[in-house]
């Protein structure tokens, strides 16, 4: 009994740009070039994910050193001189007397145009 390959064609590798001959639906010419294919665009979502992380600790040290000043209110353009980035949160809701309250991780505040305010530390329950 003989069997007949009919998905047989040429390809070009995705990584290397090399021409192969395999599977219709093979895309890399050797394991090696499929590794670092994948591993260039994971490192890529590695990066962005990093850099998110970062400015999201750096925003949560800003507001805890106001913490520590004991002070619940500061001028955006003076916490932008410190390397604080309003984009960077972790949560959002309306609040009451309809104020935005903004989140870093358990630090919670509400903010305007110019400056923040309420900033205090979120209970968080202990659960056992």
């Amino acid at each position: 009994m003989s069997y007949k390959i009919v998905n047989e064609g040429e390809g070009t590798c995705l990584e290397c740009g090399e021409t192969f001959r395999g599977r219709r639906d093979k895309h890399f010419c050797s394991l090696t070039c499929k590794n670092a294919w994948h591993n260039r665009a994971q490192q890529a979502k590695r990066r962005h994910r990093s850099e998110i992380l970062a400015a999201l600790t750096g925003n949560y040290n800003i507001l805890e050193s106001l913490l520590k000043e004991d002070r619940t209110s500061a001028r955006l353009e003076d916490l932008a001189t410190l390397g604080f980035n309003p984009a960077y949160i972790t949560g959002h809701r309306r609040g009451r007397f309809s104020h935005d309250e903004y989140a870093c991780f358990d630090i919670v505040f509400c903010r305007t145009d110019t400056r923040i305010f309420n900033v205090h530390r979120k209970a968080i329950p202990i659960t056992r």
